[in-house]
């Protein structure tokens, strides 16, 4: 601004000195006549002609002068702005740049895995290649302001030298490339630090999958095994309850293995690593697979147990246990060892009962259910189911001498009389069995003829209500 006003000052002190040269000249030419006429005074007059004259020429040198420093001003005015403006262009983006690398060098990163380290490694690297370049543009810029500087100082233009165009300075870009070198080597040492940490959480990783991908198809197996020992109906129970021990010695030897795994899963938890692509198992449903394993083991040692108990104590034979487990095995699709009423009642109809869709049927079967779930647990276990079957077995053997024993009193006739009941049973047998027995009315039978089948069989379910 200064230097437009001592512009115009000096273009108008300009105008008025070439509307006074005329007069200069005029004053000259009036001196040089006088002293070409001779007057007297013509000495006075051409000396101060001359002073007029010398003035007149220091004033025209003094305007050149300041016309040639107005000039220069001019243009170093220009080239200052033009350092400014291309300070400013290029510093807005610099800026901007450097702000966005501090608060990526200052960013919180979280990761799991070795990969997404090496990532972040590899961005960081790239980064770095890019500082040259960065420097070099921070070199531009202090070389604008330096300039800035030397021609504010060479035209004594100190107010010169603030950037109208921008608010970064060059004192704010340098301390902010300084914090974001300081950064650089911090950042690298948390991602080495956190690849380190990823390496050996990858390390554990292997360490447990290698255990566990052998632990838990080992554990799958011993259960398919034992499965395969209860659905199985080749070789006696001893033999079966044999290897059953058998896989428990054989488990009981392998518990180092959990132990050895147990440990490794603790340094998994205390270094926070908590998954695993290697292996499809995680320590919990190990766990869960051999609680299920030793319980499968006791379960079946104990139901051979109480099977062998059961044959003995009941005195059926090895066959018909066998013939009892195949037609639960059949179904007991799950292999549960455990059958629905459902499916308990398809495996009653399979061995000869008549449980029809009627009520009557209906109430029959809820009556059989509370014999082999009296706990309501909503299945039936093999070892209920065979102790039903054993007992039912004796019932019938009972209920098929009882009937024997009336069919002798008859005479081989398939009802009885009245007297053949009074002469051959003691009397509180004989009223007994007259209240209970019913009449038998088929085959054009006698008169008061008594039906002993129905009422043996009547006799024997009784006796089971009698037991619920």
């Amino acid at each position: 601004i200064n230097a437009v006003h001592g512009e115009t000052k000096t273009r108008g002190l300009r105008i008025d000195l070439a509307a006074h040269q005329d007069r200069v000249e005029q004053l000259a030419a009036i001196a040089q006549e006088l002293h070409d006429l001779g007057y007297h005074d013509s000495a006075n007059i051409n000396a101060w002609c001359q002073r007029i004259c010398d003035q007149w020429d220091r004033l025209g040198n003094l305007t050149q002068r300041r016309r040639k420093m107005l000039d220069d001003a001019s243009q170093a005015l220009e080239r200052i702005d033009w350092l400014h403006l291309e300070f400013a262009k290029r510093s807005s983006p610099f800026c901007n740049w450097l702000e966005s690398a501090i608060e990526d060098l200052q960013d919180m990163f979280i990761v799991h895995s070795v990969g997404e380290v090496q990532s972040l490694l590899d961005a960081h690297s790239e980064y770095k290649q890019t500082l040259p370049d960065a420097e070099q543009e921070l070199n531009a810029l202090q070389k604008l302001t330096h300039e800035v500087q030397q021609v504010c100082q060479q035209y004594n233009m100190p107010g010169a030298s603030s950037n109208p165009y921008t608010t970064s300075s060059m004192a704010e870009l340098s301390a902010k490339w300084g914090q974001m070198m300081g950064f650089i080597p911090q950042r690298e040492s948390k991602l080495n630090k956190e690849y380190a940490r990823q390496q050996n959480n990858e390390r554990l990783r292997h360490q447990f999958a290698q255990k566990a991908n052998v632990i838990g198809p080992w554990i799958e197996r011993q259960m398919e095994a034992l499965a395969a020992i209860g659905q199985s109906m080749s070789g006696t129970l001893e033999g079966q309850l044999k290897k059953v021990q058998q896989y428990e010695a054989a488990v009981h030897n392998y518990k180092p293995n959990i132990d050895e795994l147990e440990e490794i899963n603790q340094q998994v938890q205390e270094n926070f690593v908590y998954d695993n692509p290697h292996t499809p198992y995680t320590m919990e449903t190990l766990r869960v697979g051999w609680e299920q394993l030793l319980t499968c083991i006791a379960r079946n040692i104990n139901e051979l147990e109480n099977q062998i108990l059961t044959r003995e104590a009941k005195g059926i034979t090895e066959a018909q246990l066998q013939e009892y487990r195949a037609c639960f095995n059949h179904f007991d699709k799950k292999r549960t060892l455990q059958l629905e009423p459902k499916h308990f009642r398809a495996c009653l109809v399979s061995l000869g009962y008549n449980i029809a869709e009627d009520r009557a049927s209906q109430i029959e079967f809820e009556r059989i259910l509370k014999m082999v779930d009296p706990h309501k647990c909503g299945y039936v276990t093999f070892q209920a189911f065979l102790d039903f079957m054993t007992r039912q077995n004796a019932e019938t053997e009972s209920a098929g001498a009882l009937i024997e024993s009336f069919r002798t009193l008859a005479d081989g006739k398939p009802y009885i009389m009245r007297e053949n009941i009074v002469d051959n049973l003691p009397p509180d047998q004989a009223k007994y069995c007259l209240q209970l027995m019913p009449r038998y009315d088929k085959d054009n039978s006698p008169p008061g003829a008594l039906d002993y089948v129905q009422f043996a069989r009547k006799l024997m379910v009784r006796g089971m209500d009698d037991e619920l």
